[in-house]
């Protein structure tokens, strides 16, 4: 049965000045994140830029943090991909490595696919990629894919994997959706993609989130979901709205690249881009206390 619950982070890939992925330097980055409230690190995800990355790049990237040192068990990749093969490929690679879970995306590009297509490239890659059982999540995110994972499908998904599948992220953060498919399958590990409502997520019987902003306040995350303290998950909720209205990766680079004191860590891979001086200006109001009370803490 997977362990898999908590508070992830969907962490930022660094790159270096030619664009590669810096996993000497995400080593130290995660493993701060585990020491200070983490429950474990989702690499290569939406935060991560996977899909703006290679086969190789994404293949490397595993195998460097792989051999890092990390805790492997309290690690995730996303291993999803438009082409058969190469989500095949990335899934193998992140499960001999040793990664805990493979987060995976459905093929995206050709929209219009019908439930039969999306199923029938799920059956597929299982079967190749041969996944050991509950090492497989699902991520619902159709605002990126273009494809919904609702119930029904997500029922049939689940069947057909011979318990390979053990839960779904739903970045569409949908109440319903989810509390939905806890009353259908007993011990399904849902996963919000966000900490905007995580004591009710919590409520609902939620695993816990995987998030890309939780890497900010990964202890205030924690205590949330430990607790349910409605001060703390009002607080919770206000800082991650502060984030709304600006693109999430180009925001989380310029605060992580801020909260560190290296600027590097707003270099991202073309298409995205550092954020303009207003979106900059915006967000330092916005996070105006909690900015002085984590590089404080941080020092």
């Amino acid at each position: 049965m997977s362990i898999i619950g908590g508070i992830w982070a969907a962490a930022l890939t660094p790159l270096t000045a030619d664009l590669q992925p810096d996993a000497a330097k995400a080593t130290n980055y995660y493993r701060e994140l585990l020491d200070n409230g983490c429950d474990g690190i989702n690499v290569l995800g939406t935060t991560g830029e996977a899909m703006s990355l290679s086969v190789g790049q994404r293949v490397q990237y595993m195998q460097s943090l792989a051999s890092s040192g990390l805790p492997m068990a309290r690690m995730m990749a996303g291993t999803g991909a438009a082409a058969l093969d190469d989500a095949v490929e990335l899934t193998r690679t992140a499960l001999d490595c040793g990664f805990a879970a493979a987060l995976i995306m459905p093929p995206f590009f050709y929209r219009e696919a019908s439930d039969d297509g999306i199923a029938a490239f799920f059956d597929t890659l299982l079967a190749r990629a041969k996944p050991p059982r509950k090492s497989v999540l699902l991520y619902n995110f159709p605002r990126m894919s273009g494809v919904v994972l609702h119930a029904d499908l997500v029922d049939r998904l689940v069947a057909a994997s011979g318990d390979r599948i053990f839960g779904m992220k739903d970045s569409c953060n949908d109440a319903q959706l989810q509390s939905e498919l806890i009353g259908r399958h007993r011990g399904l590990s849902i996963f919000p993609g966000s900490e905007s409502d995580l004591a009710e997520a919590k409520k609902r019987g939620a695993a816990g989130c995987i998030s890309g902003s939780v890497a900010l306040w990964p202890q205030l995350a924690k205590s949330v979901f430990e607790s349910a303290d409605e001060a703390q998950a009002s607080e919770l909720g206000r800082r991650r709205a502060a984030l709304d209205g600006v693109p999430l990766v180009g925001a989380m680079r310029y605060l992580i690249a801020s909260l560190r004191g290296e600027p590097e860590w707003e270099r991202a891979m073309p298409p995205q881009e550092p954020l303009s001086v207003e979106q900059r200006e915006r967000l330092d109001r916005a996070l105006a206390s909690v900015w002085d009370a984590e590089t404080s803490a941080s020092q």
